[in-house]
């Protein structure tokens, strides 16, 4: 307060009988809340930016789960995995992005000797690793790889062409089923959205003329995706799948989705 201001004048407004001076507020008090502004900045950056001090939950965690192991690829029990900030760089062995690459290569190796195993399997054992991995089972069948014992008659109720159609007026009523039935998790061009990406050269279920049919019928259960055998017809289905391997396949639609699956060579 400066030494001519005047104390304790009262200001000309009231409410319910009650009215404040003019006062300017204790030196101490402001001191008080410029400290409490840089002491929030402090605690932001330490423990929220930079995660280098640990939050209350995460010592408590540290606390019943001393052997906690850093590597998400063998937590041996643990329960919890410590704060790393993004600002990170992405080569540090602790970071979300590098453990994120531990696991992507753990499951490409995984993987890979699954499909090696097809590879050497009797038909016995083949089913068995058809049953227990899908996915990788249509990575490769896509590849070329035999198909185990009774497969062959299981696919005999799943219509089928040796060739995607090319009819142009086939092909534009097979964009409307797509429009009507697909685009919702596909997209209206095939980019993508709840659904994998149709335009790119990546597939989850194969690729192939006969992939793309058998996906459509059958439908993909475990990914949301129905089996539209019981909604369209077989000649709809051949329609819908030509139509997605001739005009949606190499074409470039805006804002396309990450490539999923594996690349289906030419």
């Amino acid at each position: 307060m400066a030494k001519n201001e005047p104390k304790d004048e009262l200001l000309n407004h009231d409410f319910d009988g009650i009215q404040e001076y003019d006062n300017q507020l204790p030196g101490w008090w402001k001191n008080l809340f410029y400290l409490s502004i840089v002491f929030a900045v402090i605690y932001l950056l330490y423990f929220h930016v930079f995660g280098v001090g640990d939050l209350s939950k995460v010592e408590y965690l540290k606390e019943i789960d001393p052997d906690y192991v850093a590597s998400p690829l063998d937590r041996s029990g643990a329960v919890f995995q410590p704060y790393r900030a993004p600002v990170y760089a992405a080569d540090d062995p602790g970071t979300p992005y590098e453990r994120a690459r531990e696991q992507a290569e753990a499951y490409a190796q995984f993987k890979e000797n699954i499909l090696e195993a097809m590879r050497n399997a009797d038909a016995a054992q083949l089913a068995k690793l058809q049953e227990d991995f899908p996915e990788i089972f249509a990575a490769y069948t896509s590849q070329g790889g035999k198909l185990p014992a009774g497969a062959a008659s299981a696919e005999a109720d799943v219509p089928a062409i040796t060739e995607p159609i090319t009819d142009a007026a086939i092909l534009s009523n097979a964009g409307g089923l797509f429009e009507m039935h697909c685009a919702t998790c596909h997209g209206k061009a095939g980019e993508g959205g709840i659904g994998p990406n149709l335009t790119d050269e990546y597939w989850l279920h194969g690729g192939k003329l006969a992939n793309v049919i058998r996906t459509v019928t059958k439908g993909i259960p475990a990914k949301g995706m129905i089996a539209w055998d019981k909604t369209l017809t077989p000649d709809e289905i051949n329609a819908v799948s030509s139509y997605v391997l001739v005009k949606l396949q190499g074409s470039n639609p805006s804002n396309p989705k990450a490539p999923e699956g594996e690349k289906i060579a030419d």
